[in-house]
């Protein structure tokens, strides 16, 4: 499935049609592209659990949009690491992502305080490559 049909397939299923309107679209697409990026960074294809998942999110969140993490998480409906849980669940429901049998909505549970997390951050990395891909950087 490509990018564009795996977008309209989470609008279609999960947004427009009401199962879930908390999250905006943007949401979903960074955990999915959160999820590579953590697998990318650990350098190899394996199962992760929530916990696991939301720090690595957490960090991807940072590495992507530095001191304005937090307030573009809530502009998604993103306040816990719970939310999180949340996108990756609906994802599993229309089966754009997969679990594992013991895996649980619960173990996105407070995993940490989001805001903590994201005050505790100092270092901020600007990523040329990206920069240099928008168009008339």
């Amino acid at each position: 499935m490509t990018t564009n049909q795996v977008h309209d397939q989470i609008r279609r299923e999960i947004i427009e049609s009401g199962r879930d309107t908390r999250y905006t679209i943007e949401a979903y697409l960074f955990v999915m592209s959160g999820l590579e990026f953590y697998l990318a960074r650990l350098g190899e294809k394996r199962h992760v659990s929530g916990q696991e998942l939301s720090r690595g999110l957490l960090h991807f969140a940072h590495k992507q949009f530095g001191p304005l993490a937090a307030a573009v998480f809530k502009s998604w409906g993103v306040e816990r690491t719970n939310d999180l849980g949340n996108i990756v669940y609906n994802l599993i429901s229309i089966h754009v992502m997969s679990k594992q049998p013991e895996d649980r909505l619960e173990d996105f549970s407070d995993v940490c305080d989001i805001n903590e997390f994201f005050a505790g951050q100092k270092d901020y990395e600007i990523d040329k490559n990206f920069i240099k891909s928008i168009k008339g950087a």
